[in-house]
């Protein structure tokens, strides 16, 4: 059996994640261990891939109600969780998400002293 990927979370997904109701906390703690179990193998509809950032970012998908963690792999392959939402009527969801999970990424590399691992550059 393949070893489990480790979860890290930044400060901005774990205070999410605490105002969640209790129903939605246990749906995003399902994702999580399905990610956990299947690390980058983890397919479509459960993960998919994030448009319009410079990292490559992914995002865990909770469908009721349309609940998104985004996330990436650091350089020590451990999948990190950086910030969640829920995107139910919000047409800009992601303009407004990716911003801030590009710096909290940013924030993450510089704290754990890590780049984008390799294969993981920035997109231009």
């Amino acid at each position: 059996m393949a070893e489990q990927v480790q979860v890290e979370v930044t400060e901005a997904y774990k205070d999410w994640y605490l105002d969640l109701a209790k129903n939605e906390a246990a749906a995003v703690d399902r994702k999580v261990k399905m990610l956990q179990l299947l690390g980058v193998a983890l397919p479509f509809p459960h993960s998919s891939d994030i448009k319009g950032t410079k990292y490559p970012f992914r995002e865990l998908r909770v469908n009721t109600p349309p609940i998104r963690v985004l996330y990436a792999f650091d350089p020590e392959r451990k999948a990190v969780l950086i910030i969640g939402g829920d995107k139910t009527g919000d047409a800009r969801f992601y303009e407004r998400l990716i911003p801030q999970a590009e710096q909290l990424w940013q924030k993450y590399l510089a704290e754990s002293g890590g780049q984008p691992a390799t294969g993981a550059t920035p997109r231009r």
